[in-house]
């Protein structure tokens, strides 16, 4: 084994970690050691071949001045101390290009990005552009990696562009000509998006709130919807239980109009089951609207603007963010069902209930739910939320 290079990765390692934060003003970094036993558990046994292997090679490292590594009392080295003027000729050794180089490119890659007109991509190269410009670290897990930040970036700014349902692997073999490539920073973008979406959807769902989904979606319906086709036409009240249609069948439906005239979209697909589908027509939403489902709506709406429209979703935080996203994504005056703060009350004396979290506390904050204050200082002051489930229970 070659461990001069495994001792140098590693010092170096150290090295460009630390760049990316800088010390307080007028204090310098502390030096970059290294522990050899810890780098290289084969130095404890002084009886092995690995044992004067890791030895020669720290000897050689001192000899080039590259390191510092003094011996103990008993001859061997214990701590390494890393010579960073030397790092340029270290890194020229190892084939390896240096952090501040690489730096350098990605914040030529991120300004150029920066000045381009806004979009998710621009967003993030503006924030990513500043945190290395103060010397610290983009974050992410994007350090060092400028490949990798090319493609967030390219990600980012395309699925900012997407205008209808789209699965991850043709997204992926789209934008990086490989259907596989998109999954190595599929972590990342979630991320990302998460944090720049002032919504606060949870990364499980964040992808789907831009039309990115990994199987096809379905709408389903149940009670009183007449969909009109061409040349025929379903009632849904027809078909026990209801109907489910897949996104991109829905172009196939001309026209939309009501038997029943209250239309309740439900956040939950448990809750739509459970719900009796006699004089009303329901539509399970899945949490927020994808462009499918807000379309649908809005066909319903344009045939029948004098319906009742209600949103029957959790009572919680994210509840209230669904139902006011519904109504801007649709521009249907959708009011809420069993939202209110008399069953919120009911649910907390019953015990079903469940605490607050650090996302609920954040999402109470947005401007947009200042309508539902009085809820909330409920629930801030009984640390309480309630969800679907924990109303239907209550009636078990």
């Amino acid at each position: 084994m070659e461990y001069t290079r495994e001792i140098l990765n590693s010092l170096v390692d150290i090295y460009e970690r630390r760049g990316y934060d800088l010390p307080a003003e007028g204090r310098r970094h502390r030096a970059v050691t290294l522990d050899v036993e810890k780098c290289c558990p084969e130095y404890r046994d002084h009886l092995c071949a690995e044992e004067r292997e890791i030895d020669a090679a720290v000897t050689a490292l001192a000899d080039w001045k590259w390191v510092l590594a003094p011996r103990n009392a008993h001859g061997y080295y214990t701590r390494l101390t890393l010579c960073e003027e030397r790092v340029g000729e270290i890194c020229s050794f190892l084939g390896r290009k240096p952090a501040q180089t690489i730096r350098q490119e990605q914040l030529q890659l991120l300004r150029e990005v920066r000045g381009a007109p806004d979009s998710l991509a621009v967003r993030f190269a503006a924030k990513a552009a500043a945190a290395l410009e103060e010397g610290r670290s983009p974050g992410y897990g994007l350090q060092g990696d400028t490949d990798k930040l090319r493609d967030v970036l390219l990600a980012l700014e395309k699925i900012g562009q997407l205008k209808k349902e789209t699965y991850l692997r043709n997204f992926s073999e789209a934008v990086f000509h490989d259907s596989k490539r998109f999954q190595a920073i599929l972590g990342i973008v979630r991320n990302v998006l998460a944090d720049l979406t002032e919504q606060s959807l949870g990364k499980d769902r964040i992808l789907e709130y831009y039309n990115l989904f990994e199987n096809p979606t379905y709408l389903y319906l149940k009670g009183g919807w007449v969909l009109e086709l061409a040349g025929s036409a379903i009632h849904v009240a027809d078909l026990p239980g209801g109907i489910g249609l897949a996104a991109n069948a829905l172009s196939a439906v001309r026209g939309v109009h009501l038997r029943d005239r209250t239309v309740i979209s439900v956040e939950n697909l448990t809750t739509y089951h459970d719900m009796s589908e006699s004089g009303q027509a329901v539509l399970y939403l899945g949490g927020f609207p994808n462009l499918a489902r807000a379309g649908f709506l809005r066909m319903v709406y344009a045939n029948e603007p004098d319906a009742a429209y209600f949103h029957y979703g959790d009572l919680d935080p994210h509840g209230f963010l669904i139902l006011e996203s519904l109504k801007q994504k649709t521009g249907i005056p959708f009011r809420p069902m069993r939202m209110d703060l008399a069953t919120l009350q009911r649910c907390f004396a019953t015990g079903h209930y469940r605490p607050l979290t650090e996302e609920d506390h954040k999402a109470m904050g947005y401007p947009m739910l200042a309508p539902y204050e009085e809820i909330f200082a409920f629930m801030r002051e009984n640390n309480c939320k309630a969800e679907q489930e924990s109303m239907e229970a209550m009636g078990l």
